[in-house]
């Protein structure tokens, strides 16, 4: 009877089917980091956890209730950095965006509140500074600045009206184009932007939400963006 002989593989192609094989296990679903992806991510904190965020001192930030809205509370300032820059705020966890749309209502409890974005590290960010003061008052107040190794600096907004005049509640939103280095920053469905400057120095960070040195609240936090990427970690 004829008995079908079995099909020898090379030793060298199945030594490279063998890695193939064991890449794929490796790496599958495939990482986003590298390649361009759309995200929306939205968060009420209606869930009371934290754990979306990373922050340098955990224990300074809580979840709190008013009615039916969930807010994210800043319960106390940190000294800055040396060089000086702002260092509490939380980041959004394990997301980069390049480009992006961010919308958080934010309500201060001193003088103003920051929102950080496009972070790369600790001493490479930009953030949005939202303040009572004008910048023409109070020069390193109301405007984008950014942390390039050395002190913030301003990039836009000396001339700006307040963004938080009072204690309410304010919507911000932020709209980044990193192809076109625009950087645009939006009150209270204002249509023409408070803050906006053209710079090309940081593309693909971490978002934050925080106080350069005091505190605040932020609710209502959502972000849409097409060029997303999974980091690889907390940052410091």
């Amino acid at each position: 009877m004829y008995k079908p002989r079995g099909v020898r593989v090379p030793t060298v192609l199945l030594a490279a089917l063998t890695l193939i094989a064991v890449y794929a296990v490796l790496v599958w679903p495939p990482p986003l980091y590298g390649a361009a992806a759309s995200l929306s991510l939205q968060d009420d904190f209606d869930s009371g956890a934290l754990h979306a965020l990373e922050m340098p001192f955990p224990e300074d930030w809580e979840i709190l209730q008013e009615g039916s809205l969930h807010y994210l509370h800043m319960e106390r300032p940190r000294p800055p950095g040396v060089p000086r820059r702002p260092l509490q705020f939380a980041r959004l966890k394990g997301v980069e965006v390049g480009s992006f749309t961010l919308n958080v209502k934010v309500r201060r409890a001193a003088g103003s509140m920051i929102v950080v974005f496009n972070y790369v590290d600790t001493l490479h960010f930009y953030y949005a500074h939202l303040s009572v003061d004008p910048g023409t008052k109070v020069d390193v107040h109301n405007g984008i600045f950014i942390v390039d190794g050395g002190p913030r600096r301003r990039i836009a907004g000396l001339d700006a009206s307040p963004a938080l005049p009072d204690r309410s509640w304010h919507d911000v939103r932020i709209v980044r184009d990193l192809h076109t280095g625009s950087i645009q920053v939006f009150l209270d469905q204002e249509t023409t932007p408070r803050f906006s400057v053209i710079d090309h120095t940081f593309t693909y960070g971490q978002i934050g939400l925080g106080s350069f040195d005091e505190t605040g609240d932020f609710a209502h936090f959502r972000l849409d963006s097409n060029e997303a990427q999974h980091s690889a970690g907390g940052k410091e």
